[in-house]
């Protein structure tokens, strides 16, 4: 006996009553049988046109470009397959984004090589500075091929990281081979004894210069939450790409150095060279007025350091991740309440439209969703309903590059619609997701004050200058009909509650009574009114009841029917019923701090009336705050890190004060180069900062290092060992800083293409070094000379005056060899 249902004409036959007198009732009498889909919750448009949305996520570890190349191919499948039936598009490609900043680090590498390459032809003889330049590719490489091994792939932030570390690699060579240069000049060492002197004398000031430096961006490791995990692989990857160039210098360039010098090439003194007439010269008669007015110049630099701090303070405003090179917009859209979902599609379709006129031909993609909005996993504004949507618009690389977020997002907001949705726009940031500008959690186990207090902070806050889009988390469904049941009528006539029940909800939303198998696909069978018979209350009133006898009975003759508003959804944080106020702001004109500041501050006053009502910060505000208290711990374990190494080289604590005192002097670069640029002070450029005196503290490293070398000769007084000193380390410390700020600069300038994550840590590194490495050459004499006034007076004070000339104070030993004698001043 056959028994299936095949198709849909055979379900429609099926008998559902008959009698002996051979009359019959089929399914198709009383219901129309279609084979459709289930009722769709959420609608999608692209580009106007209705559209199925797949969203492709990859494993952790997974090559992006290579799976995208994947996804490619199997479109194309897919296209000579089903022919013009389909479109099929892909958007917010994140391989491309990759290969960009792909891209961008390579053409920013080979401008940052060739201008590194030109500063060593300059400043080195010829060779010379074409071999110490080899060191940079092959620390490249080498950085990258231990990537694998720290389970770490080439991302935006690995692609950072790279390009910070990029101008450091050849730091080491630089110094090396200008001393090498300047022993063979000096005294006239062959190639291979100049190349193991170098390294003797060199080996521990120049693993101090990049250990400082590791201790400072290895800290960074400590910043918590989402920051943390952003961030985290900054630190390891410049500190493996600065281990593998200390390594590259002392074992693979004295090698080349010796390789490419032949015993012909005798080094003599000659007559002096530009740099010398040109920079040593007129650098020694400065840095000697500096050592002779110290205390005018310690006062000079105090007042340039408090103004930059005040410049910074003015001109400057915290911002986590400002929306530069904005690529994505967002419209967040919601009707009034009881709006039809096709209705809402409907508005949506609208909205798209106008958008497009206002974004006009710079519109790539506008991808409309009805039926929630969830923009990312953790969007705290996520709703789903009948009544909500949202639209994502991306704009192409001119409107990227050329056009600001506020201008765009200003014809946005002046867009009239002809209906009554509340729509707001705002632009998606570069960077990770650090929740909304404005976003206080109000907590209460009072509803009434907790609505209150709600509505009050609201109409305060919307007053203030640059705060906008405000809006609470509530809610509330649509509307609701009530069946109030006469219960002893029921109960007479033998209908039970859940009888009732499912007859209502069978009606109205449908049930599925079984499964079928049509064309060998199983597939529910469900039992619902058509959409003319579940419109309104009257329809509801006409509904029959089967009793257990097979009576109908009107279901209005049972019950009576009451309209009302939806039930508010009720949220709950810590225990306690809540209400969260989340807005956006205009951070040309106010921060998410001081935005958030102020929502405290209306808070505090209302709260007087309503002593139960708490507030909790979340969002980017908070956010901030985790994140620059991380940052500061960061910072003090970073200063901590280059003391005690400091110390270890020299044996000293006096000598190591001397070099910390010239971390600040980035600052005066720092403050110069935002308030010039009129960017905001952003996380990624805290963290240039931080890495910054790692970097800073390396010439004076050196330059102490030499002055002390030169202290062994006691014939010499002080200053003229300040003077000395400072001038022999000018080259190597110019040409070291020049080819560490040649590998930042193309970054930060965009030259060979720009990237907003790229962008703030070079230009702070870049502008900061230069400050840094101007005024500490200028600075550490000085400050050396105030240092040994200070032991001189302080031995004085115990007791312990000096007696004789200066050449009587402790000296300090330093883990470098001595000098065979005094070193000459001679030119390159």
């Amino acid at each position: 006996i056959e028994g299936r249902i095949r198709n849909r004409e055979e379900l429609s036959n099926v008998l559902i009553r008959s009698n002996f007198s051979g009359q019959q009732i089929s399914l198709k009498d009383v219901a129309t049988v279609e084979d459709g889909e289930e009722e769709a919750r959420i609608l999608t448009r692209y580009n106007g046109e209705e559209a199925t949305l797949l969203t492709v996520l990859k494993k952790g570890g997974a090559d992006t470009i290579a799976m995208v190349k994947l996804i490619d191919e199997k479109i194309e499948d897919f296209r000579e397959k089903y022919g013009d039936r389909f479109q099929f598009t892909i958007f917010n490609n994140e391989s491309q984004r990759v290969k960009n900043r792909l891209e961008v680090l390579g053409s920013n590498a080979v401008s940052g090589l060739v201008l590194v390459i030109i500063f060593l032809m300059i400043f080195l003889p010829g060779k010379i500075g074409f071999v110490a330049s080899l060191s940079l590719p092959i620390a490249v490489m080498a950085s990258l091929g231990f990537m694998p091994v720290f389970d770490m792939n080439l991302n935006a932030v690995t692609i950072l990281a790279q390009v910070i570390a990029l101008g450091m690699l050849v730091d080491n060579s630089v110094v090396i081979s200008e001393n090498f240069t300047r022993l063979r000049r000096s005294e006239g060492l062959d190639a291979k004894e100049a190349a193991l002197k170098s390294i003797r004398q060199l080996a521990l000031p120049i693993s101090a210069t990049a250990f400082t430096t590791i201790a400072a961006f290895l800290p960074m490791l400590v910043t918590t939450g989402i920051m943390g995990q952003f961030i985290k692989y900054i630190p390891i990857v410049v500190s493996v790409a600065l281990i593998v160039s200390l390594g590259e210098s002392f074992f693979l360039l004295p090698m080349r150095l010796v390789s490419s010098s032949s015993d012909r090439d005798k080094f003599k003194e000659v007559s002096k060279d530009w740099f010398e007439t040109k920079a040593v010269t007129p650098f020694k008669k400065m840095v000697r007025w500096t050592v002779q007015h110290r205390y005018i110049a310690l006062g000079i630099f105090t007042v340039g350091l408090v103004g930059s701090i005040v410049l910074m303070t003015v001109f400057n405003k915290m911002v986590l991740f400002p929306a530069d090179q904005t690529e994505i917009y967002i419209a967040r859209v919601e009707t009034p309440k009881g709006t039809q979902l096709e209705v809402t599609h409907k508005v949506m379709e609208e909205i798209s439209r106008k958008a497009k006129e206002a974004i006009g031909e710079h519109m790539l993609h506008a991808v409309a969703r009805t039926g929630t909005v969830q923009v990312g996993p953790a969007d705290p504004k996520g709703k789903s309903g009948n009544t909500v949507g949202f639209i994502t618009m991306y704009v192409d690389e001119y409107a990227k590059n050329n056009i600001k977020h506020t201008e765009m997002l200003a014809k946005l907001r002046a867009l009239k619609f002809d209906s009554l949705a509340d729509v707001t726009f705002e632009a998606m940031v570069n960077g990770p997701p650090v929740g909304e500008p404005i976003n206080g959690t109000f907590r209460s186990n009072d509803a009434e004050s907790l609505n209150v207090v709600v509505s009050k902070v609201i109409e305060e806050m919307s007053k203030v200058n640059g705060v906008r889009d405000l809006r609470v988390d509530d809610v509330i469904g649509d509307d609701e009909v009530y069946v109030e049941i006469d219960y002893p009528k029921a109960d007479r006539l033998g209908l039970e509650v859940k009888m009732i029940g499912d007859t209502v909800r069978a009606a109205v939303q449908g049930k599925a009574v079984s499964n079928v198998n049509l064309n060998n696909k199983k597939v529910d069978l469900r039992v619902q009114f058509t959409p003319e018979f579940r419109q309104d209350l009257e329809d509801l009133q006409q509904l029959k009841v089967m009793d257990r006898q097979g009576n109908l009975i009107p279901l209005g003759s049972i019950a009576t029917f009451r309209k009302q508003g939806g039930s508010p959804q009720i949220k709950r944080f810590d225990y306690k019923r809540s209400k969260t106020v989340t807005g956006d702001i205009d951070d040309t004109v106010i921060t998410a701090i001081e935005a958030n500041n102020k929502m405290a501050e209306v808070f505090a006053e209302v709260r007087k009336e309503h002593k139960d009502v708490s507030l909790v910060f979340g969002g980017e505000g908070e956010n901030t705050r985790e994140s620059m208290d991380s940052l500061w711990n960061a910072l003090g374990l970073s200063l901590i890190g280059i003391f005690a190494l400091l110390v270890f080289l020299f044996n000293s604590y006096l000598r190591p004060g001397v070099i910390m005192t010239t971390i600040p002097l980035g600052l005066v670069g720092f403050s110069i180069a935002f308030a010039l640029h009129g960017r905001p002070i952003s996380f990624l450029a805290m963290i240039g900062m931080i890495g910054l005196g790692g970097i800073i503290v390396n010439s004076g490293i050196v330059l102490i290092s030499f002055i002390d070398e030169l202290r062994q000769d006691k014939t010499r007084s002080l200053e003229d060992v300040l003077v000395e000193a400072s001038g022999l380390r000018l080259r190597a410390v110019v040409v070291s800083s020049l080819t560490t700020i040649s590998g930042l600069l193309p970054t930060a300038y965009g030259i060979g293409g720009s990237d907003a994550i790229l962008i703030p840590m070079t230009l702070a590194m870049a502008w900061g070094l230069t400050s840094g490495t101007i005024l500490t050459l200028i600075w550490v004499p000085a400050a050396y000379a105030i240092i040994e006034d200070f032991s001189d007076w302080g031995g004085r004070l115990i007791g312990r005056g000096k007696k004789g000339n200066k050449d009587e104070v402790e000296r300090v030993t330093i883990h470098s060899a001595p000098l065979a004698e005094p070193i000459k001043e001679v030119s390159p």
